[in-house]
């Protein structure tokens, strides 16, 4: 038996079981999931799976963050706050997305790199510096 199917099971019998999901996978609502997760019977068995499994979320009162710093990073994890910041597609940063993940870039990441690369080309340059030109008066 997975320790999945361990906590499914008592799950009527835990505080977390009337509670709203979105609770535990939100971090804003990481104190109210840890409040529910203080005093219950399944708390350090809930925080072995998740540090097992790279859960992402609060389990057995600990956070996707807590786990990270304990050596237990979720999946994927590249430090707080990194999923919130991604760009979403049709940006010139989702393309760059695409390729480091080694997909094809969709037809709207395609076209915003397209536009960024044709801006870049007519944006303003720097004018030359003359070199070997010089007027009486620099003399």
């Amino acid at each position: 038996m997975s320790s999945t199917a361990m906590l499914v099971r008592p799950k009527a019998a835990t505080p977390c079981a009337g509670a709203e999901p979105e609770i535990f996978h939100d971090d804003a609502h990481a104190a109210t999931a840890r409040k529910l997760c203080t005093g219950c019977p399944l708390a350090a068995l809930c925080r072995t799976q998740a540090r097992d499994n790279r859960e992402w979320g609060t389990w057995g009162g600990e956070t996707s963050a807590e786990r990270a710093a304990a050596g237990y990073p979720p999946a994927g994890w590249r430090g707080r706050g990194h999923k919130t910041e991604l760009k979403p597609c049709g940006t010139a940063a989702a393309y760059r997305r695409h390729l480091r993940a080694g997909q094809k870039p969709c037809r709207p990441c395609k076209s915003a790199e397209y536009l960024r690369r044709a801006e870049r080309a007519a944006g303003p340059r720097r004018p030359r510096r003359a070199t070997g030109t010089r007027t009486r008066s620099q003399t």
